[in-house]
């Protein structure tokens, strides 16, 4: 089958015309490889078809993992939903090529969910599990992670949540952050130790709360009823006068 011509595409493809009127789109690599620039010949369009379509998935791959890295699962779920079919064989390639590596991808996680996303090591452990990352990597990459570092967030968040927090005081607030803080990936531990030397109380919120409930609830309740009425109200949300 003789080679009419060439038209060069986009992402190192090339357009070739055949003399039977067929034309398909191959790989630069695949002209290489089988030198057809200067040969102009192809004597088994099947098997260099077979050969072009491997080239194409694995260019595919590297652009999928060019964005950010990926680790083995990912790589396989993403071809597995591109209903590619030598994915163990794209897998070894990547491994030898060292497009994948499962400690670096395990830092880099590392340190973009603490930096970035303020995320604790409870829940990036359970997360680079789901991931199929070896427990061994993974403990030893967390086991880097300075304390004190998760120290300095923790007391930012807790800050910040108190701050923010704007109808919760005493235990219920507490509380509150503390399950937070614990499905962000934090030990109970560690939340706690920074909490307990937290004043959780606001007088202002009292006042405020309480007048706010008064006012909506007084056409409904007098004396002694609307006053029990008001405060197991407060008391729900942790909210107290301090003494």
């Amino acid at each position: 089958m003789k080679i009419i011509k060439y038209k060069k595409m986009s992402n190192n493809k090339y357009k070739v015309f055949l003399d039977n009127g067929e034309n398909i789109q191959l790989h630069e690599n695949i002209i290489l490889k089988y030198n057809l620039l200067l040969t102009k010949q192809i004597e088994d369009i099947n098997k260099i078809k077979k050969d072009n379509n491997s080239y194409l998935i694995y260019d595919k791959v590297l652009k999928y993992i060019s964005i950010k890295m990926r680790c083995e699962k990912e790589i396989r779920d993403y071809l597995k939903k591109n209903e590619i079919d030598n994915i163990d064989e794209i897998i070894k390639k990547l491994k030898e090529q060292g497009f994948i590596n499962e400690r670096l991808y395990t830092k880099s996680y590392i340190s973009d969910k603490t930096r970035l996303n303020n995320v604790g090591p409870n829940k990036i452990r359970n997360d680079l599990i789901k991931l199929n990352i070896d427990k061994n990597i993974i403990e030893e990459e967390l086991s880097n992670i300075d304390q004190d570092d998760i120290n300095i967030t923790l007391e930012k968040l807790v800050d910040k949540k108190i701050k923010s927090n704007k109808t919760y005081a005493g235990d219920v607030l507490k509380q509150k952050i503390l399950n937070d803080l614990i499905n962000k990936g934090y030990s109970k531990e560690s939340i706690l130790s920074i909490l307990d030397k937290k004043d959780l109380n606001n007088d202002d919120l009292y006042e405020k709360e309480y007048s706010k409930l008064y006012n909506k609830y007084s056409k409904k309740y007098s004396g002694s009823e609307l006053e029990y009425f008001i405060k197991q109200k407060l008391y729900s949300k942790g909210i107290k006068k301090s003494n």
